[in-house]
């Protein structure tokens, strides 16, 4: 009997969708964790750290192992840990393994990012042609996903554990069908010995870019709600809608995205897409009108949705650095702006007010803007 064939492609997406779908789930039933830990606010701040700095510690491991492994065992077996780690996370009962499981949360899905990236590359290179888009509109569709499922749950007064472990079940089910159509990429026995001590200036353009566009998103999710509902006078319900509408955008954009990259080419649309993103969040915060506000953080989201595609697309057409490598020293540096810099405009917001510190991301905006010429081919 002959076992039915998505691609390499199809395959690689799935385990996207596999990070979305357990990063979504963990963070739509917090309120349920925070009371099942009995957690402070404080608490679960420090939880939400532990969380970061795990995925900060694991990206140069990661790299370090798809250099000496194949990018598909790589990547089949940190997938595997990520499943098996996921319903455990409804068993945190106090701060202390809370804070350790989060961690451990943390540094899987950092090691699960530098596969999928590094995977998605490979396919890309593969096919030769633009694909990596829609595999990121898999990561956020996953993440959506989870959140609604989650949300299910909770209206059904299911368990955070039941809502993990049934949902943690059935991606092991299918993980087997679609670890077996990666990509057969071998190990660079070359490449085991590359180290960015001394990262070169396209790594590092590449770096900053990544970074403000993390850090971008991460500051509409963090703070876009609170601009809305305490300076623009927005009610709670509509506030909510505000990282609702990037979200929505930034998926859909992503799915019309490689096609978009084939006709523009990368640095055209980066340009396009980071005035985009540079426009939506100056209406944000220079509109009045809650809906105008709305509409400007869906801007966002459409011009941030493919710039973390492109520069990946643009750091594998380069050889002078294992893919791997360079993708866990992106990664990283994305992860540090996405840590630091939300915290960062909460600091300046007790300073100059909320508004005056969202200009932070204006500037990030721009350098993307500015930048965008980096990706040339």
């Amino acid at each position: 009997m002959n076992v039915p064939s998505v691609g390499p492609r199809w395959a690689c997406s799935f385990f996207f969708a596999v990070v979305g779908l357990a990063y979504g789930s963990v963070m739509s039933r917090m309120p349920a964790l925070k009371a099942q830990a009995g957690l402070s606010d404080a608490n679960v701040g420090v939880m939400l750290l532990c969380m970061g700095l795990g995925g900060l510690f694991s990206f140069p491991i990661a790299g370090w192992v798809i250099s000496r492994a194949s990018c598909r065992v790589a990547l089949s077996f940190v997938s595997a840990a990520l499943i098996l780690l996921f319903p455990c996370m409804g068993l945190s009962s106090d701060f202390h393994s809370a804070c350790a499981l989060f961690a451990l949360l943390g540094f899987a899905i950092g090691m699960n990012d530098v596969a999928i990236n590094t995977g998605s590359i490979l396919v890309e290179s593969f096919m030769r042609r633009p694909v990596i888009s829609s595999m990121h509109a898999l990561y956020s569709l996953g993440g959506l996903t989870g959140a609604l499922i989650g949300s299910c749950m909770a209206a059904l007064g299911v368990s955070p554990w039941g809502n993990f472990l049934l949902v943690g079940l059935t991606l092991l089910a299918l993980l087997p069908f679609f670890a077996g159509q990666l990509l057969r990429d071998a190990s660079r026995p070359r490449a085991q010995k590359a180290r960015l001590t001394r990262p070169p200036l396209w790594v590092l353009i590449f770096g900053l870019l990544m970074l403000c566009s993390y850090s971008s998103g991460g500051s509409v999710g963090e703070w876009g709600v609170l601009l809305l509902h305490e300076v623009k006078g927005a009610s709670e319900h509509t506030a909510a809608l505000a990282y609702a509408s990037f979200s929505v955008s930034m998926v859909v954009m992503r799915f019309f995205g490689d096609r978009l990259r084939e006709h523009f080419g990368d640095a055209r649309l980066l340009r396009v897409c980071a005035g985009c993103a540079l426009g939506g969040i100056v209406v944000a915060l220079l509109s009045p009108w809650p809906a105008l506000c709305l509409a400007g953080y869906a801007c966002m989201g459409l011009g941030l949705s493919v710039t973390v595609p492109i520069i990946f697309s643009a750091a594998g057409r380069r050889h002078d650095l294992p893919t791997s490598t360079v993708t866990a020293f992106l990664s990283m540096l994305a992860a540090i702006g996405q840590l630091f810099i939300p915290p960062l405009i909460g600091a300046l917001g007790s300073l100059v007010g909320l508004q005056a510190a969202m200009g932070v991301v204006v500037a990030l905006c721009a350098v993307m803007f500015l930048g965008a010429g980096a990706v040339k081919k």
